[in-house]
């Protein structure tokens, strides 16, 4: 079966019916465990209120726009190596990117062609090593927001007072269904990924072909 074969196989269903129950679902739960707590209620309203900030944070952090010009990195590498320039020889990822170029040689007319193939090839390497490093990033940004420790701590105790976890583990699934459609990293990730589709899609003046194709050719 041809997943791409409609127009939602590449948008994206238009069905978000289910995010309304999920939000009713959400507050009749958040009301049940309050109710429960009675004069503790307020333990409930600053866990919620520390991590709805926490989420609206990071997310408003333009990850996929960091993801997308996170690749400058990796363009200005394989640019100075290819040119013989060690300028950027203390990057931690240059090791990488020299080794691959030095056991990949190519002979392009064009050196965008060459600097497009190199790159469409290092993404994923590429990814494992600033993902990490937008991570940190995001976590500095969340960590101002909430402290996990007392968080975790608002979370056992609701947990002792209402007699177990089970609604809580409730309470945090709807969350995550209902105010985390996507995530800081998913959004990063998909950015870089949006990158290297323009590399791949790239075509070569002399040849006529994209990258992809040059790729799928050049594959033994």
């Amino acid at each position: 079966m041809n997943m791409f074969e409609k127009d939602e196989g590449i948008l994206g269903k238009v069905e978000y019916s289910h995010l309304k129950r999920t939000k009713g679902e959400f507050f009749e739960t958040a009301h049940s465990i309050r109710r429960q707590l009675g004069k503790q209620a307020y333990l409930l309203d600053k866990y919620l209120f520390d991590l709805l900030n926490a989420i609206t944070e990071t997310l408003a952090h333009d990850a996929s726009s960091s993801g997308f010009e996170s690749d400058i990195d990796l363009y200005h590498l394989c640019e100075e190596t290819i040119n013989k320039n060690e300028k950027s020889k203390d990057h931690s990822f240059y090791p990488t990117v020299k080794s691959f170029i030095d056991e990949h040689p190519l002979s392009f007319q064009e050196m965008i062609t060459s600097m497009n193939f190199y790159l469409a090839q290092l993404y994923d390497d590429f990814l494992e090593y600033i993902a990490q490093l937008f991570f940190d990033e995001c976590k500095l940004i969340m960590r101002g927001q909430i402290d996990l420790v007392y968080s975790r701590d608002l979370y056992r105790q609701i947990s002792v007072i209402i007699g177990g976890e089970e609604q809580m583990e409730k309470l945090n699934m709807l969350i995550r269904q209902r105010f985390m459609i996507t995530t800081a990293m998913a959004k990063f990730v998909q950015g870089i990924t949006n990158s290297m589709l323009y590399t791949l899609t790239y075509r070569d003046v002399e040849t006529n072909k994209p990258i992809i194709q040059i790729i799928l050719e050049d594959m033994v």
